[in-house]
């Protein structure tokens, strides 16, 4: 359950654009960081609205106060339940009037003038999905590097190669109805955006790709992304259910690239991050990985990206993916001596 606990007074009836920010627990330094564009310049044809899923440290008053500051239309709805950061997102879409969506992270933050290079895309070129470019940063700022979909020029991008690539909901401005009651699945704590991401994409008539790097995504070596343990880690194989069990007989001619996110995911990603921990091989764990691909996607090896994309190349893709994990963490811990 959510209800409605701030509006400001700047309302705004249609607007092009809501931007939806998830709160859990963000101290309002942060959150201050996040919305600081909004608080800097007017965007008059937009909306923000954060959902606070049932945060148990959030000063509100602070919280009020800060979006007072704001120049844009904002709204803040609160949780009586914790739900998870997509049930959160989920209120927001429920609740944004926007013709389009678009999500930030509470500890990310936008760039102001590489954002209005996004929005003069957006009202330059009609698309149903619009793509931009980010860049990784560190705890103290610095950049790590950057990624994206459009990194030499603005372009309508190849939805297969978008389906191959996505992995998070935040570098993408979505039409919002492209959205499903039950769009942002929440039940797992690693991979939710990538389920989710995967069928807004190939529901999308055309995708835009900008040239432009509004997104700074901070890396938090405490985040729930790098912290779960090995055996929570193996819910993406629950995503991955739901991901095949929502996608029908139409959406077929997907089925390469879905099949090489799980490649990617659950073959690789997943257990590079359960071979971090220390202690005996969780042969349990890995067997499951390795069963649950072998099931799902018997012809798995056959894929043709396994032969084009750079990745497959890699000696340490090869290894993980090709079950020889002990040498893995032979040669990882060997690297790092």
């Amino acid at each position: 359950m959510a209800r409605l606990v701030y509006a400001s007074q700047r309302y705004v009836e249609n607007p092009m654009l809501s931007l939806i920010v998830p709160v859990y627990n963000t101290p309002v330094s942060l959150l201050n960081r996040a919305l600081q564009p909004f608080i800097d310049q007017q965007y008059s044809d937009m909306e923000v609205i954060l959902v606070d899923d049932a945060s148990q440290s959030l000063e509100h008053s602070e919280m009020h106060a800060l979006l007072e500051r704001l120049k844009t239309s904002a709204s803040l709805f609160r949780h009586s339940r914790n739900g998870g950061q997509n049930a959160a997102r989920q209120t927001g879409v429920n609740n944004a009037k926007g013709q389009y969506i678009a999500f930030l992270d509470s500890d990310d933050y936008l760039d102001p003038h590489e954002f209005d290079k996004v929005l003069h895309g957006m009202h330059t070129v009609h698309a149903d999905i619009y793509g931009y470019n980010y860049i990784y940063i560190d705890g103290t700022g610095n950049e790590l590097f950057r990624h994206g979909m459009a990194m030499q020029k603005s372009e309508m991008l190849d939805k297969h190669e978008a389906v191959r690539k996505a992995a998070q909901l935040w570098p993408w401005i979505f039409a919002r109805d492209l959205f499903r009651a039950d769009s942002l699945y929440g039940e797992i704590p690693v991979g939710e955006d990538l389920v989710s991401v995967i069928p807004l994409l190939i529901r999308a008539s055309s995708i835009y790709g900008i040239n432009a790097y509004p997104y700074h995504y901070v890396c938090n070596p405490h985040s729930v992304m790098q912290t779960t343990p090995a055996t929570d880690r193996l819910r993406i194989i629950q995503g991955f259910d739901h991901l095949i069990a929502a996608l029908g007989p139409e959406e077929e001619e997907y089925q390469p690239e879905v099949e090489w996110q799980a490649i990617e995911h659950v073959l690789y990603w997943e257990p590079r991050h359960i071979l971090r921990e220390q202690g005996p091989l969780p042969q349990a764990e890995l067997r499951q990985i390795r069963n649950w691909m072998n099931r799902a996607f018997p012809q798995w090896r056959k894929n043709r990206y396994l032969m084009s994309d750079s990745l497959a190349h890699e000696m340490g893709f090869k290894l993980l993916i090709g079950g020889h994990y002990r040498i893995y963490r032979m040669i990882n811990h060997l690297r790092h001596k």
